[in-house]
């Protein structure tokens, strides 16, 4: 049977062991979080560039080709683009 001496230097070897993995796994949440703001950041500029985009497309070619497109508007141009082939 195990005294009371060796439990606690198991414990300490345990504690010992786990630390580390611990301090690992602390340094991966940071990391993690900051690519994740990294994305959230790209993801927000990429939608803001696109809405300007959209609009811009729509105030210039309006009357062309209105934004957004009308299904079907879009079938009628594929279908002359097939004819023209």
């Amino acid at each position: 049977m195990l005294t009371n001496e060796d439990l606690q230097a198991l414990s300490q070897l345990i504690k010992n062991e786990v630390e580390p993995i611990k301090q690992d796994i602390a340094n991966m949440k940071d990391e993690i979080n900051e690519r994740l703001d990294k994305i959230e950041e790209d993801c927000e500029i990429t939608r803001e560039v696109t809405n300007k985009l959209g609009e811009w497309v729509d105030f210039y070619f309006h009357d062309d080709k209105p934004y957004p497109l009308d299904e079907e508007e879009m079938e009628k141009y594929r279908e002359n683009l097939r004819l023209a082939k």
